[in-house]
């Protein structure tokens, strides 16, 4: 028991020098680009807001005027420099530990003890800025309601509540059918056959309507044509 805790001990030490060692490289690398950079100068915002939006209006018009191969290369140099600023610059705010000689992230709690886990749920973000349509239907019996399409709303509305809990569960809470499979006391097997007999089920219906829409002239999206395309294709091989 003492050998393997030893083990560990030693395999945690050896990647914190690992993780260590990476953020020394890191500062180094942000102090070396900054030595490398040209003194600043101060100058009024006026003047630095005239020079980005010049700096926007020659991008533009490099852009615009790209014919050749040599022409887009020079576009590329120009967004690379560009991305390349950016990227200095977040991580000048990224390597500062505040004199601390360890990673920010080294033995830092799991369990969002300091954050919460959900803090970045997309239900817990919209409810902080006052949306709360989506939350009050994220339920299986509502899926209908999640949905901006009439058509595909009235498809969703008229599955049977089984299916609607499946789809709901399996596709929009992104849930395993073999969670599913334990909370409903059914086999996984099950669970995915009926799955996919609901989704039959739903892109029949579908195609329907977008055929029709089809006829009518309506534009359709890249995913709505490339359904009736995969449709066609699979009526002729059968």
């Amino acid at each position: 028991m003492d050998d393997y805790e030893d083990i560990l001990s030693e395999q945690e030490e050896e990647q914190f020098a690992e993780a260590l060692a990476d953020e020394h490289q890191a500062e180094l690398e942000v102090q070396l680009e900054r030595d490398e950079e040209p003194p600043q100068i101060n100058e009024p915002p006026e003047t630095k807001r005239l020079k980005r939006e010049l700096e926007r209006e020659a991008l533009s018009r490099i852009e615009n005027a790209a014919r050749t191969a040599d022409d887009f290369k020079n576009v590329i140099v120009w967004w690379n420099r560009l991305d390349s600023n950016r990227e200095r610059r977040e991580r000048y705010h990224e390597i500062r530990r505040s004199g601390l000689d360890i990673p920010l992230d080294y033995g830092a709690a799991l369990d969002g003890e300091v954050i919460p886990y959900d803090v970045n749920d997309v239900l817990i973000k919209q409810i902080r800025k006052g949306d709360y349509i989506d939350v009050i239907f994220h339920c299986p019996f509502e899926l209908n309601e999640l949905v901006t399409d009439g058509d595909l709303s009235k498809i969703l509305y008229k599955l049977s509540d089984d299916h609607k809990e499946i789809i709901f569960n399996t596709i929009v809470r992104n849930m395993s059918t073999k969670a599913l499979s334990e909370i409903r006391e059914q086999s996984d097997r099950n669970i995915r056959k009926v799955r996919a007999t609901a989704l039959k089920k739903i892109h029949n219906a579908l195609l329907k309507v977008l055929l029709n829409r089809k006829e009518k002239g309506y534009p359709l999206t890249m995913e709505e044509k490339q359904l009736i395309e995969k449709a066609l294709d699979d009526s002729k091989s059968s």
